[in-house]
């Protein structure tokens, strides 16, 4: 019988070691107060000890980083820089979730085994019909309210996938279900907690609650709206006055300063990521940028990411960049921008009139004019909208390099 050593020199056998029980579990962070327990629900597949797979909507994440040391169980997430730190108990997993992008942020998480269900089904309902465009509002009747579009697939069991885009970037994918009256929606992608909930009034609109993590809650409202739309993502962000060229200087991981003047990117069609790794956003837009490198950098293309992160520690950059790399197979030029406060990011930005989200994306030709500058992103979670950019962008790529 195969064994090892424990602890305490003891030996210990295979069938003593624990094992996460293979198939679909439910989880769930807990981010209520106190006694009040509040549920982000989701679910995730073992498929043996080395593999776990988060699903929300369409979206697989697979998470491989997995260790276990006696009952202790670490789940590493990819790219984000957060872990669960667990132990089993019978048919249950109990431990917590940690951002590391947060001071000392730590959520309660419990999952079971053999377990396909995210939200409870309200069998007294029958009318599952949710319209599939509404126009939103987050935070109504308060300074701080800003639009959104909320975009909504249902089928007859009352499943909704969908998302909310802003002006700035996407909800990416959520998961949940409709009863007719009460709408339930989560996400968990590794570094944001989603929970949305509503309710339907009898003018048809839905009032409900917005949680994003332990840290964040507010208001929403929708009613119906086919047609309605957002301020263009490219119109958002501009050169101010007086500009009409990009200039930049970054560190680089060993601390050389790059400039967008360097021998590199000159006479090249060039594309300049403002980012954090800590914004799923962002990642979503990596992922399409590495392929778009992959695809045209021999042709004349360069892209720099300016990374800004949650703290000015360069070792912090450091981390961040090489799990970018692994996990994202990112081989363009990546520079250290400091810490991810806008109001501080921007006075490294002196020609933009604001930074008004991450990531902020610049497109220049080869005789260094600027030729679009995009605000946010809406990632593949907003479906036809992401596909539409996937092909203007990529044209547009194509005439810069060969301009």
């Amino acid at each position: 019988m195969l064994s090892c050593t424990t602890p305490d020199g003891k030996l210990a056998t295979t069938e003593s070691i624990v094992k996460l029980t293979e198939g679909v579990w439910r989880g769930a962070l807990n981010i209520g107060k106190d006694k009040n327990i509040l549920e982000v629900p989701f679910n995730f597949e073992v498929t043996g000890d080395d593999k776990v797979i988060i699903y929300n909507g369409e979206e697989r994440i697979e998470v491989t980083d997995i260790s276990i040391d006696s009952n202790q169980i670490s789940i590493k997430m990819p790219v984000f820089g957060s872990e669960f730190r667990l132990s089993k108990k019978n048919d249950s997993l109990e431990g917590f979730w940690y951002n590391y992008n947060k001071k000392n942020y730590r959520i309660p998480f419990k999952a079971e085994t053999n377990n396909k269900t995210r939200f409870p089904k309200n069998t007294t309902r029958t009318n599952f019909k949710l319209a599939k465009r509404w126009k939103v509002t987050f935070s109504p009747n308060t300074d701080n309210s800003y639009p959104a579009i909320g975009m909504f697939e249902s089928n007859n069991e009352g499943k909704v996938t969908g998302t909310f885009m802003t002006e700035t970037g996407d909800y990416r994918y959520l998961e949940g279900i409709f009863d007719g009256q009460h709408l339930n929606l989560s996400c968990f992608d590794g570094a944001h907690a989603f929970l949305f909930r509503a309710e339907i009034q009898k003018d048809g609109k839905l009032s409900g609650d917005f949680w994003s993590g332990k840290h964040w809650h507010e208001k929403w409202e929708a009613i119906p709206d086919a047609h309605f739309q957002l301020t263009e993502m490219d119109k958002l962000t501009y050169l101010k006055e007086g500009y009409d060229k990009l200039s930049f200087s970054f560190p680089d991981s060993e601390g050389r300063m790059v400039s967008l003047s360097d021998e590199q990117f000159r006479g090249k069609a060039v594309i300049v990521q403002i980012t954090g790794s800590w914004c799923p956003n962002c990642m979503d837009e990596t992922r399409f940028l590495v392929d778009m490198y992959n695809k045209y950098h021999e042709k004349g293309l360069e892209i720099v990411a300016i990374d800004y992160e949650k703290t000015d520690n360069i070792e912090v950059f450091k981390s961040s960049k090489q799990r970018m790399e692994e996990d994202l197979g990112l081989k363009y030029t990546m520079l250290f921008g400091g810490k991810a406060k806008k109001s501080e990011a921007i006075k490294t930005w002196p020609m933009l009139n604001h930074l008004m989200s991450y990531p902020t994306t610049i497109y220049i030709d080869r005789a260094g004019d600027v030729q679009k500058i995009h605000t946010g992103f809406s990632g593949p979670g907003t479906g036809a909208v992401y596909k539409e950019y996937v092909e203007k962008t990529t044209a547009l790529i194509r005439t810069l390099v060969s301009g």
